[in-house]
């Protein structure tokens, strides 16, 4: 025994040597380094991990190669990456540390195009991630399920990792997560969306899709946040219609903005009018000035006010759903790039929605090759942004785009030269009516004669009754109001003889106005039931789980130089009832 004694002595040391975490000098560089990981300093910090390693003994030096090689990965240095990985023992690893060690293979794997891999390697329970890793966690999931051809799978992942991201990286995300879903066939959208569970946030999105396709979702909406105010109004009538007692209309009534506010302003009286049930009392507030939508909400909530409608401009919305103050529900009318609230809407007439329904028209008839022919205009340029990605995401592809000017008026080299004697499907027109009339009398000398051409809203700006018959056969989407759908609303021509704000390009924000008038009084009910459908003036209108109102237009045609119903796609009139 006393033999033994030495040996005993040695053996102990020698394991509590492997269990040493870090020498002085190696926790000296440790504090160093997670100093620098947290300021983002990744590769600074990935050298001095490199240093405690070396510095280290036992499982704090396979915890130090690890830690370095996670801060070479997020500097960009995948070769750095993988060393020092290499050198990390992974059986002596426990706990998160087995976790990125193993996220770290997957990365390589995903690297060397292996996806079934990675997914082996990330197959434990989300819940099991720390948060710290779950946005790379399901970002490389993600990957691995689109190397898979399993589109909803991937998005599935994408709207998880959404949280994990900052604001700035969320909307290219979304965008990825649209494109996905748009690759799916109406069937496997819908049975995938029937069997999500509730709670993830992947159903927001997929159903969203299915009622941009006109398609009922499984359920509703998992609304797990509550909807402040809307449980304060008045009782609801068997329709849904449930209006505020007090509603304040937040509108630039002055200023540069003060003719668009206007006509919002009268067709949004001019809904409130027609109703013969009871209707609240209404406030409008003028927007324009410094401060102006912070001082009209204060104003609107020292009245009593139990609803907003408004503000108008992107700017104004931003910062409306940005206020503290701000706890009322809310119908504003344009889109920004802050969320509206629970219980609350966004409204808005764009040239993405356009685009995006040129798209899907064409997409719906099999015409997927398109001839893009577009001018330097913002809007135009919005409207050919939403279709050329809308488009893609549906299996159709631009053959060419061809941009027009007003200095040479001659078309046809430029077409000719652009589609090289291919024949595309059809035509997308991102033109005003002074172009497209150009194009449309030269279609015949490019060789594009009988080739369907789709143009949005825009080539209605510079209209001429006398020249517009060179636009005969050219399909826009239209505000069924517009075109004699009235569904019970006003005529807008007996409208427009007696209001100036209901003429010209007024018109169209006049029926914004009315339908905005209309989400107000109906707003409890697309809140509450995902299926609930609205047919107003500008469409028909439905609530998506993020607040926003999907429009689906009408579709008009141009016969004889007047806009027409199209004969498949127009919406068709009824009782007025919604």
């Amino acid at each position: 025994m006393l033999r033994l004694i030495p040996l005993l002595l040695v053996l102990a040391v020698s394991t509590g040597c492997a269990s040493v975490s870090v020498s002085p000098q190696a926790s000296v560089q440790q504090d160093s380094a997670t100093q620098l990981a947290a300021s983002g300093q990744h590769r600074e910090a990935a050298r001095a991990w490199s240093d405690t390693a070396n510095a280290s003994r036992g499982a704090a030096r396979d915890r130090a190669w690890l830690n370095a090689a996670e801060q070479y990965r997020l500097a960009g240095d995948q070769a750095a990456a993988k060393q020092a990985w290499s050198a990390s023992n992974r059986r002596r690893l426990e706990g998160a540390d087995l976790l990125l060690h193993d996220l770290l293979n997957a990365g390589f794997q995903a690297a060397a195009g292996r996806s079934a891999e990675v997914l082996a390697l990330l197959g434990q329970p989300r819940e099991s991630v720390p948060s710290a890793h779950r946005g790379h966690w399901h970002g490389l999931r993600a990957d691995a399920f689109e190397a898979q051809a399993r589109p909803f799978d991937a998005a599935a992942e994408l709207a998880w990792q959404l949280e994990t991201l900052d604001r700035s990286a969320r909307p290219a995300s979304v965008r990825r997560i649209d494109v996905l879903l748009s690759k799916l066939s109406n069937a496997t959208l819908a049975s995938a969306s029937s069997t999500v569970p509730v709670g993830h946030p992947v159903y927001l999105y997929a159903g969203r899709a299915l009622t941009q396709r006109g398609l009922p979702l499984p359920r509703p909406y998992d609304r797990t946040a509550s909807a402040p105010g809307l449980d304060e109004l008045p009782p609801a009538e068997r329709d849904g219609y449930r209006p505020p007692l007090r509603l304040a209309a937040l509108l630039p009534l002055s200023g540069p903005m003060a003719a668009a506010g206007h006509s919002v302003r009268d067709g949004l009286l001019a809904g409130y009018y027609a109703e013969n049930r009871r209707r609240p009392q209404i406030r409008f507030h003028d927007t324009a000035g410094p401060d102006g939508v912070r001082r009209a909400l204060l104003k609107a909530r020292e009245e009593g006010a139990q609803m907003l409608v408004g503000p108008l401009t992107r700017d104004e919305v931003n910062t409306l759903f940005g206020l503290p103050e701000l706890d009322l529900p809310v119908v504003a009318l344009n889109r920004g790039t802050v969320p509206p609230p629970p219980g609350s809407a966004a409204f808005a007439l764009s040239p993405e929605d356009e685009g995006a329904a040129a798209a899907d028209r064409l997409v719906d008839r099999s015409l997927r090759s398109v001839l893009v022919v577009t001018q330097v205009d913002d809007n135009a340029q919005r409207a050919l942004a939403a279709f050329r990605e809308r488009l893609a995401a549906r299996g159709g592809q631009v053959l060419t785009e061809v941009t027009v000017s007003e200095a040479n008026p001659d078309y046809v080299p430029a077409l000719q030269a652009a589609l090289g004697g291919a024949r595309p499907d059809a035509i997308f027109l991102s033109l005003k009516a002074a172009q497209a009339r150009l194009l449309s009398s030269q279609v015949d000398t490019a060789g594009l004669t009988g080739v369907p051409r789709v143009a949005t809203s825009l080539i209605l700006s510079g209209a001429n009754l006398r020249m517009d018959t060179e636009l005969d056969g050219i399909e826009y989407p239209e505000l069924p109001w517009l075109l004699g759908l009235r569904g019970g609303m006003p005529d807008p021509d007996t409208i427009g003889q007696t209001l100036p704000s209901a003429q010209g390009g007024g018109a169209r924000l006049f029926a914004f106005g009315m339908d905005a008038w209309m989400l107000a009084a109906y707003l409890d009910q697309l809140s509450a039931d995902p299926g609930a459908q609205l047919r107003g003036a500008t469409g028909e209108l439905q609530l998506d789980g993020f607040g926003g109102v999907q429009r689906r237009p009408a579709w008009a045609v141009f016969s004889g130089g007047r806009s027409r119903p199209a004969l498949d796609g127009a919406l068709l009139p009824d009782a007025g009832t919604p």
